[in-house]
């Protein structure tokens, strides 16, 4: 029979990337609430840090560390500092990625895909493979959180290479839980929508509000702003908060989700559910191919 402990994280040892800002800062405090130990790896230190100082906070340990989530280097020696001042690693969760501002397909460069699939697709791969192969190797089963997205599962016009890379990381979840579920490693993803936080304040920033129900589009701005006043269109009316990710995040990391692997779970409102069709962006059409 399960209690209130089975969903706790008592003296378990988490690394959240990404985790200087955004859903990765909110999983961060929120682990830490519910009994973790947190490592934060971000590539910007002076934000990691202050993460890991919400994190004392709250009465548990942390640590601080800078770390670019798409360089094997980086990631084994961020890992094995966590091991050393925290101990060893019980939950992973990948969160770190690059997210800018949408372009169509044919005007982003080669080099520019390469960036998207290393940050988005590429670090997934090289975290989870870090640790997998130590509780392997030690016999130790662990959890392993990787945030995608709802752009990974529909198509999603001019999120081409972000979008092609958190499909990746949806499948790349279905086949590590298949290949790690003999070792106790269980894997699974979240994919949230519209859950505007620093560092993703495309949902939301730019609206008419006289007319909440409308797009708007503002030349010279950020084309992801352009999703302002989507919330009226959203089942439950309104747009996703950190902790919205954070509670799934926690659930999947304890031990009441002991039997599930291998899943992607939406987070978004009932957004995906209703076929909900705003549309592509209303990029400029006057945006240059060759710039």
């Amino acid at each position: 029979m399960l209690d209130a402990s089975t969903i706790l994280l008592t003296d378990k040892i988490a690394v959240v990337t990404g985790g200087g800002r955004g859903l990765g800062e909110a999983i961060a405090l929120n682990m830490a609430a519910f009994g973790a130990d947190v490592a934060v790896l971000d590539i910007d230190e002076p934000a990691a840090r202050r993460t890991a100082e919400r994190v004392r906070e709250t009465g548990r340990r942390s640590l601080a560390l800078r770390a670019d989530v798409s360089v094997r280097a980086d990631v084994d020696a961020a890992l094995d500092r966590t091991r050393t001042e925290l101990g060893e690693i019980d939950v992973l969760v990948n969160n770190a990625a690059d997210l800018t501002d949408p372009r169509p397909a044919l005007t982003i460069t080669d080099e520019r895909f390469d960036h998207f699939v290393r940050s988005c697709l590429g670090s997934v791969w090289l975290c989870s493979t870090s640790v997998a192969r130590r509780w392997i190797d030690h016999g130790r089963p662990g959890v392993i959180v990787n945030l995608a997205t709802t752009e990974g599962i529909r198509g999603c016009p001019n999120w081409s290479a972000y979008s092609a890379a958190k499909a990746g990381v949806i499948n790349l979840t279905k086949t590590l839980s298949s290949e790690w579920g003999p070792h106790g490693i269980r894997l699974n993803a979240i994919a949230p929508d519209y859950t505007p936080s620093p560092g993703t304040e495309f949902a939301g920033r730019r609206f008419n509000a006289e007319d909440p129900g409308s797009l708007v589009f503002r030349a010279g701005s950020p084309a992801g702003e352009t999703l302002a006043g989507i919330a009226p269109y959203i089942p439950l009316r309104r747009y996703g908060t950190p902790d919205d990710t954070a509670g799934l995040a926690i659930f999947l990391a304890s031990d009441m989700s002991a039997w599930i692997t291998g899943q992607t779970i939406v987070v978004d409102g009932g957004s995906l559910a209703c076929a909900r069709v705003e549309g592509p962006l209303p990029l400029p059409m006057f945006l240059d191919l060759d710039e």
